[in-house]
């Protein structure tokens, strides 16, 4: 297969957009696209944007498509949960947050693969704020669930950094000390040994992908569906 980086997005205003499989984009929060912008997305033929965001991201960033058909809200991170909120807290690099999503998060995990299988004909779009961590994960699970090759997930998840270069030196330069800076800095590089550990850990610790998912409730058919539908640019 053709590497999906090189098909690019060109909605206008679109931030961290790009393929990360045939049937599958990868966004930042579509309120970055101006009004030609979302003509252009809607032009385009998705049939299903998953907004992984919480509603208190929306509040600050409201959803442009909410409301349409189209659009779906389901947060990757639970709600209150107090191991989460630790181990979240205790992170030292993004693989700790991604393993703690993976552990705490199946659930609604496996309601977005299930919302991607039960989507009607048509690309699929999954964003969260900037496309990078809920985005990225979802992403190499994806990647994951195809029989993509490992560099492959790497690549696209490194290719985050490139364009989020501005929008990142922004953030810091927006942090009140040099401390602040440096610790934000370390979660903003996109590594590709970090998409690979949580790969690694759903292997050791649930017996890869697939069983991880049956854990939740999506079947194997289920997921072989999904992964021919992923893989083809013309998805029924």
């Amino acid at each position: 297969m053709p590497d999906p980086t090189s098909w690019p997005i060109t909605w206008q205003g679109a931030l961290n957009a790009r393929h990360a499989l045939p049937s599958l984009i990868r966004s930042a929060d579509l309120s970055f696209l101006t009004a030609h912008g979302r003509a252009e997305l809607l032009a385009a033929g998705i049939s299903r944007i998953i907004d992984l965001r919480t509603r208190a991201e929306r509040h600050t960033d409201p959803a442009p498509f909410a409301g349409r058909p189209e659009y779906l809200n389901l947060p990757l991170l639970p709600f209150r949960d107090r191991a989460l909120n630790q181990a979240s807290a205790d992170a030292r690099s993004n693989a700790d947050h991604y393993r703690a999503h993976l552990d705490r998060a199946g659930n609604q995990l496996a309601a977005i693969f299930g919302a991607m299988h039960d989507a009607p004909p048509g690309p699929l779009l999954i964003h969260c704020h900037a496309g990078k961590d809920r985005t990225g994960l979802v992403a190499a699970m994806a990647h994951d669930l195809c029989g993509q090759p490992r560099e492959q997930i790497a690549a696209d998840y490194a290719e985050t950094d490139r364009h989020l270069e501005a929008f990142f030196t922004a953030q810091l330069q927006r942090q009140p000390t040099p401390e602040k800076r440096a610790e934000l800095a370390k979660f903003l590089i996109s590594r590709p040994e970090d998409i690979l550990a949580a790969l690694d850990h759903l292997n050791a610790r649930w017996g890869g992908l697939p069983a991880y998912l049956e854990a939740f409730g999506m079947s194997r058919a289920e997921q072989h569906h999904l992964a021919a539908r992923l893989m083809t640019s013309d998805p029924k």
